[in-house]
Order: structure tokens, then C-alpha cells, then sequence
């Protein structure tokens, strides 16, 4: 017997957090994020944001142990902008036994149609900028710490229970080469002089802060053609402003400028924090912090964690300039292998990324969706 219950304490809230840690504690590959982090994200950006509704569910088993968990997302500036009556599932872990996750399912489902949804998509987290996409190859790589770890049979019991494919993204592993390839530098020149391009950079704090305000507009352009894209609203911008601006290091971003000192692609990567998050455990005391810290300055690994580039812009060699510059901080800091994060299957600009270099495709997702 499965009972399913709302989260509505802090005493639910930590089942719910928890739960991933027990499920995967002796796993290798999972990347535990952090537990501060987690509640932050599940409360804080529902109460910031009018616009976006969330309920969370927990599984019992009939001795009342937490065996499984789910959230809802409902974002009205997502259906306003697609007229379309769409929500989310997102966090969903269970053990292996299809009748939680039927349950689980089942009764996001009934909540999500009370609220006049008619189709749910997921997993998915409130924005693009969130990790999304159900992962379907790739179960003994190392996971990323923006990206989503499950177990393999989670893709057949959510097929079993009526879910199809809505979006597939690949990842890639690339090799860092010892230094860049001529033809790429030259590429490189050729375009930044032929569209008046440079790079910019941040030396102060201000600097650093408008960089960033531009980044965030610049995603809530480039991504809008996106299946699943939702519009950033002022108070998500906030949020992720805040969120993301301790994350960029000006040795590990690429910022292109035109002419007029406008910001038109940026690719923004992090050292690897997955070893570190291990480390962790979730807790960023005693030791979280020194371990993080620690991955940000000795680190043979990274993560390509966003890429955009403006529209106006697109189909001109943008990407080789953004990543001339990353590449050279790679090989300056000892990186060896770099990560993609998730890439739409048909999205050939950002894999055209990788065409140049020693690479392999290591990992496949995909997002679901059911008509409710």
C-alpha cells in the first residue's frame, strides 16, 4: 500500500530532500547537491515569484517510510506565453517498484488537472535554467553537478505509466588538446574582424554585475525559439542573478562584444565540482566549503554550463570565438577533459562545438510529457 501526502512542514521537506541521499548513498557517479542549496530552490523561488505555482509529494511505504518523491510545477508566464494549459514534473526519485512511481505520477497528475492543466513535461525545473531531462544513457559516467543522475529504471516505469518522448538531448566529453589548432585561431580572427567583434572582460565589481545583468538578458533572447522555453520574469532574474554571479570567474567565461560594447555570446564554464560535492556529502560544513573551494583552483575537469549567442548573430562562427578563449584558459590551468552540458539532438550549433576536437558522446536524456 502507497500513501501519497503533500509536503505542507519542514518536517516533510527534509523527507523530501533526503531522499536522493539514501537512494544513491552508495552510488559513484551521482553528484549530491547541496542541502541548503536544494531548500533554497525548492521555497524560495515559488514565494518570489506570483507567477509560478509548486506542489511537492511524498510516497510512504504502509511502515511509513519515504520511498519515493515528485514536485509539480505549474508556470503561468509559460502558459501565457504558449497558450498552451502545460506543467512540469520535476525532483522525481523512487525505489524500484513501478507502483510508486504510478502512485507519485497519478497523483501529480490529478493535482496539476485541478488547476486546469492539460499536458505535464518533464522532469523539468521552473526555467531552461534549471537541470532537466531524464537520464537514459550513460549511467556509469560521472555525473555533472547541473545535471540530473537517476537510476535506469526510472525511463521504463515512466513509459509504463503513459509518458512519451518530448525532447532528447546528448551530452559530450571532449579531450583538451595542448594547444588550439591554427585553423581554429585563424577562423577565429577572420570572423571577429570581419563582424567587428571583441572580447570583453570584468576588472571590478560593477564591471563583473553588468556583465552578468547582460548575460541574463541575453539568455531570455536566444533561448526563447526553444521547445519548454519560458520566459524569465524579473523576479527569476533576480534570483539567478544572485545565484549565478558568485559562479562566474572571468578565467573560465568567454564574453563577445560588438562594436557598441554590447554583449552578443558568452559561454560560461565552472571547474568540475562533482568530486567535491562527494566530498560533501551535502553539507557545506565542516569541510564542504574547503572542498569546493579546492575544485575551483586544482581541477582537471570542467563543465561547459550555458552558451548563447544572439540571433543577429547566429550561423557566423560565434561559437569558434567563445571557445578560442575558454580553451586557452584550459589548457593555461591543467584542464583536461571538458563536459558539455545537455544539447536539444537537433541543435547542430552547439555540436558543431565539438566537430574539431577529440570527443565522445557519453550520456543521453530525455524529457516526457502526457496528456492529462
Amino acid at each position: 500500500m502507497i500513501e501519497i501526502v503533500h509536503v505542507e512542514n519542514k518536517t516533510d521537506l527534509d523527507l523530501f530532500i533526503q531522499l536522493p541521499y539514501d537512494l544513491y548513498k552508495d552510488n559513484k557517479y551521482w553528484a549530491p547537491p547541496i542541502k541548503s542549496d536544494e531548500r533554497s530552490y525548492l521555497t524560495d523561488i515559488p514565494q518570489i515569484d506570483p507567477g509560478i505555482e509548486t506542489k511537492m509529494f511524498l510516497a510512504k511505504n504502509n511502515t511509513g517510510e519515504v520511498v519515493g518523491r515528485m514536485q509539480i510545477i505549474i508556470n503561468y508566464h509559460e502558459i501565457e506565453f504558449s497558450g498552451e494549459k502545460v506543467g512540469r514534473f520535476n525532483k522525481i526519485d523512487f525505489i524500484k517498484d513501478i507502483e510508486v512511481c504510478r502512485s507519485l505520477l497519478k497523483a501529480g497528475e490529478d493535482w496539476a488537472r485541478s488547476k486546469e492543466i492539460k499536458k505535464l513535461i518533464g522532469p523539468f525545473g521552473y526555467t531552461n535554467l534549471d537541470a532537466a531531462g531524464l537520464l537514459t544513457e550513460g549511467f556509469e559516467e560521472l555525473s555533472n553537478a547541473s545535471t540530473i543522475y537517476n537510476f535506469p529504471y526510472y525511463r521504463d516505469f515512466i513509459v509504463q505509466c503513459g509518458y512519451k518522448t518530448y525532447l532528447k538531448w546528448l551530452e559530450h566529453e571532449f579531450t583538451v588538446p595542448n594547444k588550439i589548432p591554427e585553423k581554429i585561431i585563424k577562423f577565429s580572427e577572420l570572423v571577429r574582424n570581419r563582424y567587428n567583434l571583441h572580447y570583453a572582460s570584468f576588472n571590478s565589481k560593477n564591471e563583473k554585475l553588468e556583465q552578468a545583468r547582460q548575460i541574463i538578458q541575453l539568455i531570455n533572447i536566444c533561448y526563447a525559439h526553444l521547445p519548454g522555453f519560458v520566459p524569465l520574469s524579473k523576479e527569476i532574474k533576480d534570483y539567478y542573478f544572485k545565484k549565478y554571479i558568485p559562479m562566474i570567474n572571468k578565467e573560465y567565461i568567454s564574453l563577445v562584444n560588438d562594436q557598441n560594447g554590447k554583449l552578443i555570446g558568452f559561454g560560461l564554464t565552472l571547474p568540475s565540482y562533482t568530486k567535491a560535492l562527494q566530498k560533501a556529502k551535502g553539507l557545506l560544513f565542516p569541510f564542504g566549503f574547503y572542498y569546493l573551494w579546492n575544485a575551483s583552483r586544482y581541477n582537471d575537469r570542467a563543465e561547459m554550463l550555458l552558451i548563447a549567442i544572439h540571433p543577429d548573430y547566429q550561423q557566423k562562427g560565434i561559437t569558434s570565438i567563445i571557445f578560442e578563449k575558454i580553451l586557452k584558459q584550459y589548457i593555461k590551468n591543467g584542464i583536461k577533459k571538458v563536459e558539455s552540458n545537455p544539447e536539444q539532438e537537433n541543435n547542430m550549433n552547439v555540436r558543431n562545438l565539438w566537430k574539431e576536437y577529440k570527443f565522445r558522446l557519453h550520456k543521453k536524456r530525455i524529457c516526457y510529457y502526457k496528456d492529462i
